[in-house]
């Protein structure tokens, strides 16, 4: 025995139940529960990057990355001012962490989404701080509820993580939802976390506003890793209030020292005309995709909330028990799905499906489902 006891800020942090369902998933399965795009990287980005190898000056950036990728960054959000109040990242789960890590100290409480992506919680406890959840409630179809946030709040609240279009659930929070947050934390000296990777992944008819137009104390973390298919590239941001921002990039200076440089030089590719068109043809991939998987869980007798972003649909299972029951259950047929409860009390009796698969396997995937439902 090695006598090894990890810190206490580790204990009780596990693998993501994500992680647990893909790794104990038999071979041959259909994998819904991919939280990652299959369409190919956009060639205007492979291009910048295959430059950039072939230059050879791929040294050390600046901590907070190359000046011209943290200025069409901050050309995103007008509140935003400036290159200054931007840091390029490791992708976006390290542009939370950097927040977080810069803003709780052991104590302070931070109101999380329920549901919300399964890091949040993780990150929260690594920070020091105490999660606390705010109720997106099942029974209104995981909408924004102002008056259960705002009895939410206490004290002790040092920051509020808020995602749209949201992991698990597909929600925009609209411009109504963000100005009601704001008008909840007006008087305080909270700051709102925005996880806003998704942004450019919606099916509305325009882009969901932002959270740093509504609230002049909010952090954004964005990135490309969804909307231009750079899961692995690791490339992200954290942007917003210079102060913050510029105590954050110190910290990521010691953990990360830079974003790779190549990937840096390759995301200027994505602030192009050919960005822009790989983007809207990104948005009609998915939402046919989305209309396709709607359509199919309807004729299999199953109901699911309509997503407005990102790639996922939260199928109500509540009938056939527990989620994590019913999702051990999809796995003995083949077919990988995410239990609800994963992702908060609000996600039981359902489980998150992607549609990061092309329409044959989408076909499949559900018949399998019902396959396994019907037994």
């Amino acid at each position: 025995m090695s006598g090894f006891l990890p810190p206490e800020r580790l204990r009780g942090v596990e693998p993501s139940a994500i992680r647990r369902f893909f790794e104990t998933a038999p071979a041959g399965s259909i994998n819904l529960g991919l939280g990652e795009p299959d369409l190919p990287t956009p060639a205007c980005v492979t291009r910048a990057a295959i430059a950039a190898i072939e230059t050879g000056r791929n040294g050390y950036t600046a901590h907070a990355g190359l000046s011209e990728l943290r200025e069409h960054v901050a050309a995103q959000y007008p509140a935003v001012k400036g290159r200054g109040a931007v840091v390029i990242t490791a992708g976006a789960e390290e542009a939370l962490y950097l927040a977080l890590m810069t803003l709780v100290e052991e104590g302070d409480e931070v109101l999380l989404p329920d549901p919300g992506f399964v890091a949040y919680p993780a990150l929260v406890r690594l920070a020091g701080g105490t999660p606390v959840f705010y109720r997106l409630p099942a029974d209104r179809d995981f909408a924004f509820d102002a008056d259960v946030f705002r009895r939410r709040l206490s004290p002790r609240t040092k920051a509020v993580v808020c995602g749209s279009p949201a992991n698990p659930t597909g929600r925009v929070l609209t411009q109504a939802d963000l100005t009601a947050m704001a008008d909840a934390l007006r008087d305080t000296t909270v700051r709102v976390i925005a996880d806003e990777v998704y942004r450019d992944l919606y099916f509305g008819d325009g882009r969901p506003p932002s959270m740093s137009d509504c609230y002049p104390r909010t952090l954004v973390a964005g990135g490309l890793s969804k909307s231009m298919s750079m899961t692995g590239w690791r490339l992200g941001w954290l942007c917003g209030e210079a102060p913050v921002v510029a105590a954050a990039r110190l910290l990521h200076g010691y953990v990360t020292t830079c974003a790779s440089t190549i990937s840096q030089k390759a995301a200027l590719g994505a602030f192009t005309d050919e960005g822009d068109k790989a983007r809207v043809e990104a948005r009609r991939i998915f939402r046919a995709r989305r209309d396709r998987l709607m359509s199919l869980l309807g004729d299999a007798g199953l109901r699911a909330v309509a997503p407005e972003g990102a790639f996922y649909a939260m199928v109500d299972v509540r009938r056939w028990g527990r989620s994590f029951d019913v999702a051990e259950s999809m796995l003995r047929h083949g077919v990988i799905t995410v239990p609800g409860s994963a992702f908060g009390a609000q996600g039981e009796g359902f489980l998150r499906v992607s549609f990061c698969l092309a329409d044959e396997s989408l076909s499949e995937g559900v018949r399998r489902m019902a396959q396994a439902l019907a037994e």
